[in-house]
């Protein structure tokens, strides 16, 4: 880790970046909806097709059990694990989270695989978590080709990856995906990145798949 000192001069460089990959995309003409993207995950053009070709890999088929990140650019992820007769784990957005309640669902759904998939609707179809996560699909809003990334929150770390650990859910075999627009990677985010920064096993576009290489076997976050 750092010397915390040097921290918040490193969030400010972090939010630069990020703020340069919405504008790179906002520029581009490559968003849809949400179209207001600073501050958010970018939901792009395109995410469909790198959503289905995730869903042809390997780390995707073998999977049980698939946490989802409630964003817009990850609906079509989070339909194609129903579809494929899997269990989709999510976790609820802070405006649904309610006190004593669950912030980690399964769902199970078969039929109304649309509305299951969409995030108003993780109350209604959502059972509480109880099994643990083969496979994370995280969102991004930069990435390089060794695996780092970084949200959009101003905060280290990612929030969905961090209820998964400390709820017991992750295993020694779970891996990370992320989808993302070629406009969002970077030459090299190790400048930028913490240690409470997770990284991916597996990048997706919608033309390419790449698998960082790493030591840590693509996994920065702490797995009991």
């Amino acid at each position: 880790m750092r010397e915390r000192v040097f921290l918040p001069r490193l969030l400010t460089r972090r939010e630069r970046l990020r703020r340069r990959i919405w504008h790179l995309m906002e520029d581009a003409g490559v968003l849809t909806f949400p179209l207001d993207v600073f501050g958010r995950v970018p939901n792009f053009i395109g995410a469909e097709k790198a959503a289905e070709l995730l869903a042809e890999q390997p780390e995707f088929e073998q999977a049980k059990v698939v946490f989802v990140s409630p964003d817009h650019v990850l609906r079509r992820v989070r339909e194609l694990v129903l579809e494929r007769g899997k269990v989709l784990a999510v976790s609820l957005p802070q405006r649904l989270i309610r006190q004593n309640k669950p912030a980690l669902l399964q769902i199970t759904e078969r039929r109304a695989i649309k509305a299951a998939a969409d995030i108003d609707n993780f109350l209604r179809y959502g059972q509480p978590l109880s099994l643990p996560v083969d496979l994370a699909v995280l969102s991004s809003v930069v990435v390089d080709r060794l695996g780092n990334r970084l949200t959009p929150r101003r905060e280290f770390g990612d929030r969905e990856w961090q209820m998964l650990v400390d709820n017991g859910f992750v295993h020694e075999g779970t891996k990370i995906a992320t989808i993302v627009h070629p406009l969002q990677f970077a030459d090299d985010l190790i400048k930028w990145v913490v240690e409470e920064d997770v990284k991916a096993h597996l990048i997706v576009t919608p033309e390419e798949v790449v698998r960082p290489g790493g030591e840590r076997d693509g996994n920065r976050g702490t797995i009991p």
